[in-house]
């Protein structure tokens, strides 16, 4: 009697020889593999899923990804607004922070945490309507990546609020 991983092997094996097509043969299987593995999305989990835009995401793991379909759907430009907060508000916040001191005192300094609140930094996602500076997610991603080369901790810091979908669940759910 075959074990399941060599069954699994034989059935790819068989779907080579016969010249099937691989996706049938290969991702099937593996796709079935892999949901026996897997964990299960808890319902906190779908809900963020549900708010948050993760077309290509989903069109990856589906086995369909669309690099043209990818560059239609998505920006690759900063705005006028994003690009001013780069050079000004972004500029600012790295000449103000030192990646040693914050790692020694495990902690970001009173005067940089205040800007960081003041320049709406913790709301680069959120519309304008609620707040926020509206920011699309390549614009969001440029901001962290350049405080990234002065301070991990602080661009840790600054993405967190806006990437892991606390402002999308409440705009969507409420409080």
């Amino acid at each position: 009697m075959l074990t399941k991983n060599a069954a699994l092997r034989a059935r790819l094996r068989a779907a080579v020889a016969r010249k099937r097509d691989l996706r049938r043969g290969f991702v099937g299987p593996a796709y079935q593999l892999a949901k026996k593995v897997m964990p299960k999305v808890s319902a906190t989990e779908q809900a963020a899923l549900n708010a948050g835009t993760i077309g290509f995401d989903r069109d990856i793991f589906s086995g369909k990804p669309s690099l043209a379909s990818l560059k239609k759907q998505y920006k690759v430009a900063l705005s006028a607004e994003e690009q001013a907060f780069m050079d000004n508000e972004v500029e600012e916040l790295c000449t103000m922070m030192n990646d040693y001191e914050i790692t020694r005192a495990r902690d970001l300094p009173p005067h940089v945490w205040k800007f960081i609140r003041e320049k709406k930094f913790f709301g680069m996602i959120i519309p304008k309507e609620y707040g926020g500076l509206g920011f699309s997610g390549h614009g969001h991603s440029q901001v962290v990546q350049k405080i990234s080369t002065r301070s991990g901790s602080a661009a840790v810091t600054v993405m967190v609020p806006n990437s892991l979908g606390p402002g999308e669940l409440l705009m969507r759910y409420g409080t």
